[in-house]
C-alpha cells in the first residue's frame, strides 16, 4: 500500500519551497519508533501507526536499509523495476515522510545514531563552524577545509567537540532494554573519529563491497538470537548523484546495481519475526557545477563582511550550494540581506537565520540549543530548484559536483519509510 496522504502535510515556505515535518511523519522520529517496535516503550515522538498498516508490530529484529539520497522521487521513478520495491509498496506500506532540515547526511546519520534532532546534537551540515575549534570543518570526516580526514585533530580538541552536548546514543538506550544493535558501515569510515562516537553501544560490522555488506546483513538476520536492531547504510547512490548528477547514466547504473543485488541476494527471505524498514535521509537535485553562482565573485565586498573567528581567520561559509550559511559582521547584516535578496531574486530565498529558527525549520524554536544557534551564523541562502549558490575560495571552497541536497525543495525534503515483514 502506498500511504501517500502525507504529501499534503508539507506546509509551503514561500512560493517555491516547503517546510519540514517534525511532529509525526519525520525521519527524525525513526529512532524512537524503532525503540518502540523492539521494546514496547515510548521515549519520543513516533511515526504514526498507519505507516505500519494500522498497528505497531512487535518484531524480534528490525532491519533498517538506509539508502542515502534515495528519497520519494526515486522510489516513484524505479518502483516498477525491482521486486523488493514492489513488495514494499504492494504487500507492505510505503509512506512519504519528511527529511530533516538541512536535508543532509551529516544531520541525518547523527540523528539516527543519537535519536535527537540537529537542534540538540548540533551537527547540521558537512561544512560547519564549531566555535570550540575556532574553525569551519567538514563534520563527518572531522577534517579541516581542503585537508584529509581526521586533520581537524590538529586544532587540539577531540572529535567530541563536533557534538553540541554529550548525549546517550540510541544504541545505548536499546542495549539498556536488552536489544543488541548492529551498524554495517563501510571500512573507509567504520572506525573514524565521528563514527566511533556516534555508534557507542552498537557492534560495528565493516564491509568493503556491496556483496560483502549484503552477505553480512543476511547472516546477521539469520544468526543473531533474540532482539536486535540492524542498520545497513549504503552511500553509493548518493556519491554517484553528487558526481554525475541524479538521473545521469552513472547514477541510474548505481541504482540498478544496488537494488538488483538486493533482489538477487536478499529476495525471497523468510525470516519470521523480522521487520524490514527502508528509508533515505533526503532526495537529490541536479544542476551544472560550472554554472554555480559564487556570491563572493559577484560581490567581492562580501569577503570583508564575514565575521572573524577567534583564530583571526574569516568564518568561511557553511553548508553547501543548496543551503549556504553566512557568518556576517553585525553592522553588515542588513546590507548583506538587501544585496543578496536583490541579486539572487528568482534564484534563491535569502533570510536572517533568526527568522529561519523562529519559523520552525529546525523544530520548535525553543528546542534549538544555544550551541547550534552559534554554529548557524546570521544569513541563510536557500536556492530554488535547478540552482547552486556557493562561495569560491582557492584551495578551500568550491563546487565541483553536479548534484546536491540540503535545501527545502520537495525533491530534497520528501523522503520515505517503507515497511514490510517479508522480502
Amino acid at each position: 500500500m502506498i500511504n501517500d496522504h502525507t504529501l499534503q502535510r508539507f506546509p509551503a515556505f514561500g512560493d517555491r519551497l516547503v517546510k519540514p515535518i517534525y511532529a509525526d511523519y519525520s525521519f527524525g522520529n525513526i529512532p524512537a519508533t524503532v525503540h518502540r517496535l523492539l521494546t514496547g516503550e515510548t521515549i519520543g515522538p513516533l511515526i504514526p501507526d498507519d505507516a505500519f498498516g494500522g498497528n505497531y508490530p512487535a518484531p524480534d529484529k528490525v532491519v533498517l536499509v538506509f539508502v542515502d539520497s534515495f528519497g520519494w522521487e526515486f522510489w516513484q521513478r524505479y518502483l516498477d523495476r525491482f521486486r523488493i520495491l514492489q513488495r514494499v509498496a504492494g504487500d507492505g506500506v510505503l509512506t512519504p515522510i519528511s527529511a530533516l532540515f538541512p536535508s543532509t547526511t551529516a544531520a541525518s546519520v547523527t540523528t539516527m545514531n543519537l535519536g535527537v534532532l540537529p537542534a540538540r546534537h548540533g551537527i547540521y551540515e558537512w561544512n560547519m563552524y564549531v566555535p570550540a575549534l575556532g574553525e569551519v570543518i567538514q563534520s563527518l570526516p572531522f577534517a579541516l577545509l581542503g585537508e584529509a580526514p581526521g586533520s581537524a585533530a590538529r586544532l587540539g580538541s577531540a572529535a567530541t567537540a563536533m557534538f553540541a552536548e554529550p548525549l546517550e546514543t540510541a544504541h545505548q538506550r536499546l542495549a539498556a532494554r536488552g536489544v543488541r544493535s548492529f551498524q554495517l558501515a563501510h571500512r573507509s569510515y567504520a572506525r573514524s573519529p565521528y563514527n566511533v562516537i556516534a555508534s557507542v553501544g552498537a557492534e560495528i560490522v565493516p564491509y568493503g563491497t556491496l556483496a560483502e555488506a549484503i552477505v553480512a546483513l543476511a547472516q546477521l538476520v539469520s544468526d543473531v538470537p533474540g532482539k536486535a536492531f540492524i542498520n545497513f547504510y549504503w552511500a553509493g547512490l548518493d556519491t554517484a548523484a553528487h558526481i554525475h548528477g541524479p538521473g545521469s547514466a552513472v547514477h541510474d547504473a548505481e541504482v540498478i546495481a544496488f537494488w538488483a543485488a538486493l533482489d538477487m541476494l536478499l529476495g525471497r527471505k523468510r525470516n519470521r519475526g523480522t521487520l524490514w524498514l527502508f528509508t533515505a535521509d533526503h532526495g537529490h537535485i541536479a544542476a551544472r557545477a560550472d554554472e554555480t553562482i559564487y556570491v563572493n565573485e559577484r560581490w567581492p565586498q562580501l569577503r570583508e563582511w564575514l565575521s572573524m573567528s577567534p583564530t583571526g581567520q574569516p568564518i568561511w561559509p557553511c553548508g553547501s550550494p543548496r543551503d549556504m550559511f553566512l557568518h556576517i559582521r553585525p553592522e553588515r547584516r542588513a546590507e548583506t540581506i538587501a544585496l543578496l535578496q536583490h541579486g539572487l531574486d528568482g534564484i534563491a530565498s535569502v533570510m536572517l537565520v533568526d527568522d529561519v529558527v523562529s519559523a520552525g525549520l529546525f523544530g520548535e524554536s525553543t528546542s534549538v540549543s544555544p550551541e547550534l544557534r552559534r554554529r548557524l551564523g546570521d544569513v541563510l541562502v536557500l536556492p530554488y530548484l535547478g540552482h547552486f549558490v556557493w562561495w569560491h575560495e582557492r584551495d578551500l571552497i568550491a563546487n565541483r559536483l553536479n548534484g546536491h541536497h540540503g535545501g527545502l525543495t520537495r525533491e530534497e525534503l520528501v523522503t520515505v519509510l517503507g515497511v514490510t515483514g517479508e522480502l
